[in-house]
Protein backbone atom coordinates (compact mmCIF):
# COMPACT_ATOMS: atom_id res chain seq x y z
CA UNK A 1 0.00 0.00 0.00
CA UNK A 2 1.19 3.24 -1.34
CA UNK A 3 -0.02 6.67 -1.36
CA UNK A 4 -0.19 9.22 -4.35
CA UNK A 5 -0.99 13.00 -4.69
CA UNK A 6 -0.95 15.33 -7.67
CA UNK A 7 -1.66 19.05 -8.05
CA UNK A 8 -2.48 20.90 -11.45
CA UNK A 9 -3.13 24.79 -11.35
CA UNK A 10 -5.16 26.14 -14.05
CA UNK A 11 -3.76 29.69 -14.74
CA UNK A 12 -0.23 30.50 -15.73
CA UNK A 13 0.72 32.06 -12.58
CA UNK A 14 2.94 30.48 -10.14
CA UNK A 15 1.01 28.60 -6.87
CA UNK A 16 2.38 26.93 -4.15
CA UNK A 17 2.50 22.87 -5.68
CA UNK A 18 5.12 22.04 -3.05
CA UNK A 19 2.68 23.19 -0.03
CA UNK A 20 -0.27 21.65 -1.65
CA UNK A 21 1.80 18.04 -2.31
CA UNK A 22 3.43 18.14 1.06
CA UNK A 23 0.07 18.69 2.83
CA UNK A 24 -1.11 15.84 0.74
CA UNK A 25 1.39 13.89 1.30
CA UNK A 26 1.22 14.43 4.94
CA UNK A 27 -2.62 13.23 5.34
CA UNK A 28 -1.64 10.10 3.26
CA UNK A 29 1.75 9.14 5.63
CA UNK A 30 -0.46 6.29 7.04
CA UNK A 31 -0.17 4.49 3.58
CA UNK A 32 3.67 4.46 3.21
CA UNK A 33 6.74 5.46 5.80
CA UNK A 34 9.72 3.99 4.70
CA UNK A 35 10.37 7.15 1.54
CA UNK A 36 8.53 10.00 0.18
CA UNK A 37 9.24 12.25 -3.06
CA UNK A 38 7.67 14.73 -5.86
CA UNK A 39 7.88 16.20 -8.94
CA UNK A 40 7.67 19.91 -9.79
CA UNK A 41 7.20 22.33 -12.77
CA UNK A 42 8.63 25.40 -13.11
CA UNK A 43 8.74 27.43 -16.52
CA UNK A 44 10.57 30.29 -15.64
CA UNK A 45 14.34 28.69 -14.76
CA UNK A 46 14.91 26.49 -17.85
CA UNK A 47 18.34 28.30 -18.79
CA UNK A 48 20.77 25.00 -17.49
CA UNK A 49 19.98 21.25 -16.60
CA UNK A 50 18.53 20.38 -13.14
CA UNK A 51 20.28 17.45 -12.35
CA UNK A 52 20.70 15.54 -9.07
CA UNK A 53 22.84 12.32 -8.58
CA UNK A 54 23.29 9.72 -5.96
CA UNK A 55 27.06 9.20 -5.02
CA UNK A 56 27.65 6.16 -2.54
CA UNK A 57 31.07 7.78 -1.66
CA UNK A 58 33.35 10.56 -1.90
CA UNK A 59 31.44 13.48 -3.35
CA UNK A 60 33.90 16.00 -3.64
CA UNK A 61 35.94 13.57 -6.11
CA UNK A 62 32.77 12.51 -8.16
CA UNK A 63 32.35 16.41 -8.15
CA UNK A 64 35.45 17.45 -9.97
CA UNK A 65 35.15 14.29 -11.91
CA UNK A 66 31.91 15.52 -12.97
CA UNK A 67 33.22 19.25 -13.51
CA UNK A 68 35.69 17.96 -15.78
CA UNK A 69 33.60 16.70 -18.38
CA UNK A 70 30.52 18.98 -18.28
CA UNK A 71 30.07 22.95 -17.64
CA UNK A 72 28.65 23.25 -14.45
CA UNK A 73 27.27 26.68 -13.34
CA UNK A 74 26.24 25.79 -9.64
CA UNK A 75 26.46 22.58 -7.34
CA UNK A 76 26.03 21.36 -4.13
CA UNK A 77 26.41 18.20 -1.81
CA UNK A 78 24.24 16.89 0.04
CA UNK A 79 23.91 13.84 2.85
CA UNK A 80 20.65 11.54 2.36
CA UNK A 81 18.64 10.63 4.96
CA UNK A 82 19.47 6.71 3.21
CA UNK A 83 22.85 7.38 3.77
CA UNK A 84 24.52 8.50 0.62
CA UNK A 85 25.26 11.76 -0.63
CA UNK A 86 23.25 13.53 -3.70
CA UNK A 87 25.30 16.15 -6.15
CA UNK A 88 22.55 18.95 -6.40
CA UNK A 89 23.86 20.31 -9.97
CA UNK A 90 23.11 22.90 -12.62
CA UNK A 91 24.62 22.07 -16.18
CA UNK A 92 24.87 24.51 -19.07
CA UNK A 93 22.59 23.46 -21.70
CA UNK A 94 25.55 23.48 -24.04
CA UNK A 95 25.63 20.05 -24.03
CA UNK A 96 22.27 17.68 -24.90
CA UNK A 97 20.48 15.67 -22.43
CA UNK A 98 22.56 12.86 -23.61
CA UNK A 99 26.27 14.13 -23.20
CA UNK A 100 24.75 14.64 -19.44
CA UNK A 101 23.28 11.48 -19.26
CA UNK A 102 26.15 9.21 -20.23
CA UNK A 103 28.80 11.27 -18.44
CA UNK A 104 27.16 10.39 -14.93
CA UNK A 105 26.84 6.69 -16.21
CA UNK A 106 30.28 6.56 -16.77
CA UNK A 107 31.55 7.46 -13.70
CA UNK A 108 29.05 4.55 -11.89
CA UNK A 109 26.59 7.09 -10.46
CA UNK A 110 23.05 7.31 -10.85
CA UNK A 111 20.44 10.01 -11.35
CA UNK A 112 17.81 11.11 -8.78
CA UNK A 113 16.83 14.02 -10.94
CA UNK A 114 17.25 15.32 -14.40
CA UNK A 115 15.07 18.41 -15.96
CA UNK A 116 15.23 21.23 -17.57
CA UNK A 117 11.07 22.30 -16.70
CA UNK A 118 11.40 19.86 -13.69
CA UNK A 119 12.84 19.00 -10.28
CA UNK A 120 12.53 15.80 -8.47
CA UNK A 121 13.35 15.58 -4.04
CA UNK A 122 12.91 11.94 -3.19
CA UNK A 123 14.67 9.99 -0.19
CA UNK A 124 13.92 7.35 2.79
CA UNK A 125 11.77 8.51 5.79
CA UNK A 126 8.84 10.32 6.44
CA UNK A 127 7.14 13.47 4.16
CA UNK A 128 8.82 16.06 7.24
CA UNK A 129 12.43 13.78 6.56
CA UNK A 130 12.45 14.51 3.08
CA UNK A 131 10.84 17.75 3.14
CA UNK A 132 14.01 18.71 5.74
CA UNK A 133 16.72 17.53 2.90
CA UNK A 134 14.85 19.24 0.30
CA UNK A 135 12.55 21.83 1.10
CA UNK A 136 10.53 20.78 -1.68
CA UNK A 137 7.05 22.12 0.60
CA UNK A 138 8.46 25.63 -0.66
CA UNK A 139 8.53 24.59 -4.54
CA UNK A 140 6.42 27.30 -6.74
CA UNK A 141 5.04 26.05 -9.97
CA UNK A 142 2.15 24.63 -12.29
CA UNK A 143 1.73 21.25 -11.30
CA UNK A 144 3.43 18.21 -9.64
CA UNK A 145 3.05 15.01 -8.03
CA UNK A 146 4.06 12.84 -4.96
CA UNK A 147 4.27 9.88 -3.39
CA UNK A 148 4.32 7.95 -0.12
CA UNK A 149 5.28 4.38 -0.34
CA UNK A 150 5.36 1.26 1.60
CA UNK A 151 7.97 -1.16 0.43
CA UNK A 152 6.37 -4.90 -0.98
CA UNK A 153 9.68 -5.07 -3.11
CA UNK A 154 13.33 -4.09 -3.88
CA UNK A 155 15.53 -2.03 -2.05
CA UNK A 156 14.36 1.53 0.71
CA UNK A 157 16.44 4.21 -0.12
CA UNK A 158 16.40 7.13 -2.38
CA UNK A 159 17.31 5.79 -6.23
CA UNK A 160 13.98 3.38 -5.49
CA UNK A 161 11.83 5.83 -4.32
CA UNK A 162 8.82 7.71 -6.38
CA UNK A 163 8.88 9.37 -8.41
CA UNK A 164 10.43 7.46 -11.29
CA UNK A 165 11.90 8.97 -14.46
CA UNK A 166 13.51 7.72 -17.22
CA UNK A 167 16.81 9.71 -18.26
CA UNK A 168 16.46 9.35 -21.86
CA UNK A 169 12.97 11.64 -21.48
CA UNK A 170 13.95 14.30 -19.24
CA UNK A 171 10.92 15.93 -17.16
CA UNK A 172 8.24 13.15 -17.08
CA UNK A 173 7.81 11.24 -14.27
CA UNK A 174 5.22 8.69 -12.66
CA UNK A 175 3.56 7.64 -8.87
CA UNK A 176 2.49 4.46 -8.54
CA UNK A 177 0.39 2.60 -5.88
CA UNK A 178 0.38 -1.56 -6.26
CA UNK A 179 2.39 -3.95 -8.14
CA UNK A 180 3.13 -4.58 -12.02
CA UNK A 181 2.61 -8.87 -11.93
CA UNK A 182 3.62 -9.06 -15.03
CA UNK A 183 6.87 -7.09 -14.53
CA UNK A 184 9.71 -8.90 -16.02
CA UNK A 185 8.09 -10.10 -19.34
CA UNK A 186 7.28 -6.29 -20.11
CA UNK A 187 11.17 -5.07 -18.91
CA UNK A 188 12.32 -8.14 -21.20
CA UNK A 189 10.51 -6.63 -24.05
CA UNK A 190 11.67 -3.29 -22.87
CA UNK A 191 15.06 -3.81 -23.18
CA UNK A 192 14.75 -5.43 -26.32
CA UNK A 193 13.91 -2.05 -27.51
CA UNK A 194 17.18 -0.10 -25.85
CA UNK A 195 15.49 1.07 -22.41
CA UNK A 196 17.75 1.12 -19.15
CA UNK A 197 16.19 0.66 -16.21
CA UNK A 198 18.01 1.62 -13.20
CA UNK A 199 16.13 -0.54 -10.35
CA UNK A 200 14.40 -3.32 -10.13
CA UNK A 201 11.47 -1.49 -8.62
CA UNK A 202 8.35 -2.87 -10.94
CA UNK A 203 7.17 1.06 -10.87
CA UNK A 204 9.87 1.73 -12.85
CA UNK A 205 8.61 -0.05 -15.74
CA UNK A 206 4.98 2.16 -15.86
CA UNK A 207 7.62 5.29 -16.85
CA UNK A 208 9.49 3.36 -19.32
CA UNK A 209 6.55 1.87 -21.08
CA UNK A 210 4.63 4.75 -21.60
CA UNK A 211 7.52 6.67 -22.69
CA UNK A 212 8.03 3.97 -25.26
CA UNK A 213 4.56 4.79 -26.74
CA UNK A 214 4.84 8.00 -26.41
CA UNK A 215 7.98 8.45 -28.79
CA UNK A 216 5.95 5.88 -31.33
CA UNK A 217 3.80 8.63 -31.65
CA UNK A 218 0.74 7.96 -29.73
CA UNK A 219 -0.53 10.60 -27.21
CA UNK A 220 -1.07 10.66 -23.65
CA UNK A 221 -4.52 9.38 -23.10
CA UNK A 222 -3.98 6.63 -25.89
CA UNK A 223 -0.70 5.53 -24.06
CA UNK A 224 -2.27 5.22 -20.79
CA UNK A 225 -5.09 3.08 -22.18
CA UNK A 226 -2.47 0.81 -23.57
CA UNK A 227 -0.97 0.47 -20.04
CA UNK A 228 -4.22 -0.57 -18.39
CA UNK A 229 -4.43 -3.46 -21.06
CA UNK A 230 -1.15 -4.23 -21.30
CA UNK A 231 0.28 -4.37 -17.44
CA UNK A 232 -0.95 -7.08 -15.20
CA UNK A 233 -1.78 -6.21 -11.64
CA UNK A 234 -3.32 -4.16 -9.03
CA UNK A 235 -2.16 -0.47 -9.71
CA UNK A 236 -3.02 3.02 -10.16
CA UNK A 237 -0.48 5.63 -11.05
CA UNK A 238 -0.15 9.95 -12.15
CA UNK A 239 2.20 10.43 -14.68
CA UNK A 240 3.56 14.55 -14.79
CA UNK A 241 5.47 16.11 -17.84
CA UNK A 242 5.17 19.68 -18.99
CA UNK A 243 1.73 19.87 -20.82
CA UNK A 244 0.13 18.55 -17.90
CA UNK A 245 -0.57 15.21 -15.95
CA UNK A 246 -2.36 11.94 -16.70
CA UNK A 247 -4.07 8.95 -14.82
CA UNK A 248 -4.65 5.74 -14.76
CA UNK A 249 -6.45 2.65 -12.66
CA UNK A 250 -6.15 -0.88 -13.64
CA UNK A 251 -8.91 -2.76 -14.84
CA UNK A 252 -10.11 -4.40 -12.07
CA UNK A 253 -10.25 -1.55 -10.16
CA UNK A 254 -7.96 -2.85 -6.93
CA UNK A 255 -6.29 0.48 -5.74
CA UNK A 256 -8.30 3.63 -5.46
CA UNK A 257 -7.47 6.92 -7.05
CA UNK A 258 -9.64 9.92 -6.24
CA UNK A 259 -10.00 13.37 -7.93
CA UNK A 260 -11.52 16.88 -7.19
CA UNK A 261 -11.73 19.81 -9.99
CA UNK A 262 -12.27 23.30 -9.32
CA UNK A 263 -11.81 26.29 -11.66
CA UNK A 264 -8.53 27.02 -10.46
CA UNK A 265 -7.01 23.68 -9.61
CA UNK A 266 -7.16 19.92 -9.91
CA UNK A 267 -6.25 17.35 -7.23
CA UNK A 268 -5.62 13.75 -7.56
CA UNK A 269 -5.26 11.32 -4.58
CA UNK A 270 -5.40 7.48 -3.18
CA UNK A 271 -7.68 9.09 -0.34
CA UNK A 272 -10.37 11.04 -0.04
CA UNK A 273 -8.70 12.86 2.82
CA UNK A 274 -5.61 14.11 1.31
CA UNK A 275 -8.50 15.97 -1.06
CA UNK A 276 -10.08 17.58 1.40
CA UNK A 277 -7.07 19.02 2.91
CA UNK A 278 -6.44 20.90 0.45
CA UNK A 279 -10.03 21.68 -1.09
CA UNK A 280 -12.16 21.52 1.69
CA UNK A 281 -15.48 21.88 -0.48
CA UNK A 282 -16.25 20.53 -3.65
CA UNK A 283 -17.48 17.48 -5.54
CA UNK A 284 -15.41 14.00 -4.81
CA UNK A 285 -15.08 11.69 -7.82
CA UNK A 286 -13.70 8.13 -7.59
CA UNK A 287 -12.63 6.89 -10.80
CA UNK A 288 -14.01 3.65 -12.27
CA UNK A 289 -11.86 0.76 -13.01
CA UNK A 290 -9.63 0.59 -15.74
CA UNK A 291 -10.39 4.43 -16.31
CA UNK A 292 -7.77 7.06 -17.70
CA UNK A 293 -8.02 11.13 -17.47
CA UNK A 294 -5.17 13.13 -18.89
CA UNK A 295 -5.17 17.01 -17.33
CA UNK A 296 -3.62 19.42 -20.12
CA UNK A 297 -2.61 22.76 -19.05
CA UNK A 298 -4.68 25.49 -20.26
Amino acid sequence: MCGIAGVMFSNENYAPVGQYLYDMLKSLQHRGMDSAGVITYNYKDINYWKVRVVCPSDPEVALNKIKYRLNIKDSKVVKLNDGNFMLDLKISKEHDVSEVRNTIKKLGLYLLSLGLQSLISKDVGLVDDVNRIFGFSKEVGTHGIGHVRFSTESAVDALHAHPFQNPEFPDIAIVHNGQITNYWKMRELLELEGHEFQTDNDSELIIHYIVNKLRKGNGLEEALKMAVRDLDGPFAFLISMPEGIGMARDRLGLRPLVISETPSVKVAASEEVAIRKVIPEGKIYYMRPGEVRVWKRQ
